[in-house]
């Protein structure tokens, strides 16, 4: 049995997710993207606690478990998504358990798996409007107040460690394009490509291509090896190693902060 799928927890779906680094990515969107000039266009913003760094590079919030980030675009509302990963379920109070929509609010709790690696992922997502977040992306609105008192409750009881809003770093962009819907034989999957223009360091943009499949729990497993065969059928090898592009975008901005 899947990790997480007992009958007396909760758990909405798994998360099957590939991603595909560097040259692969551009390989990967010319095999599998239908559209190149297509897909919703997204800016995407992470919140670190830097101030909290004994080194450079490093991920203080990250590493603890804890993701913030912020996404306006085209195409629909802004959001701010408050995400424990991997969530201890263990913390996770009823009135958690219990959560699905409240007004802007919804919350998932989902199985988030990338090649070996699989993780509980608790996420709080509150809908918002686009020029809130380029407020706060171009410094004219402060940072803090985007993130709302449920989101703020949620971390306050669930985070293994605490949260300070008024020391955050706003990280980003992040130019997202995601491809929701696709096709791949009787998969169907969403595909989003993440670039970073050329960092201090580094001689040429940074991206990354992510294909994902959410599944129910039951049957996850041969989901996920059947996802993996037809990628390669197409000439796409998952790099050992899988790692989050949240990480590799999270890793490449803390550095040259």
């Amino acid at each position: 049995m899947p990790p997480f799928a007992g009958t007396d927890q909760r758990l909405d779906s798994v998360e099957i997710k590939v991603t595909f680094p560097g040259a692969g990515a551009a390989a990967a969107i010319r095999a599998l993207a239908p559209d190149q000039d297509g897909g919703l266009r997204r800016h995407v913003y992470f919140c670190e606690a830097l101030a909290r760094s004994r080194a450079p590079g490093q991920l203080p919030l990250l590493d603890a478990g804890v993701i913030l980030r912020l996404r306006s675009g085209s195409g629909r509302a802004a959001d701010v998504t408050a995400r424990l990963r991997p969530c201890r379920r263990s913390r996770l109070t009823d009135r958690w358990l219990d959560f699905r929509e409240q007004g802007a609010h919804s919350f998932r709790l989902d199985g988030h798996w990338s090649g070996e690696n699989r993780s509980l992922a608790a996420s709080l997502v509150s809908t918002c409007s686009g020029a809130a977040i380029e407020a706060v992306a171009s410094g004219t609105a402060p940072l803090a107040p985007v993130f709302s008192d449920c989101q703020r409750t949620f971390l306050a009881q669930c985070a293994d460690v605490p949260v300070r809003f008024d020391a955050l770093s706003l990280l980003g962009p992040v130019h997202s394009v995601r491809w929701s819907a696709v096709r791949l034989d009787h998969h169907e999957v969403a595909l989003e490509h993440w670039t970073l223009p050329a960092l201090p360091g580094t001689d040429a943009p940074l991206d990354w291509l992510e294909v994902s499949e959410r599944v129910p729990p039951q049957g996850a497993e041969l989901v996920q090896a059947s996802l993996t065969s037809l990628l390669r059928t197409h000439g796409l090898d998952p790099p050992p190693g899988q790692h989050t592009k949240t990480r590799g975008a999270l890793e490449a901005l803390a550095g040259g902060a």
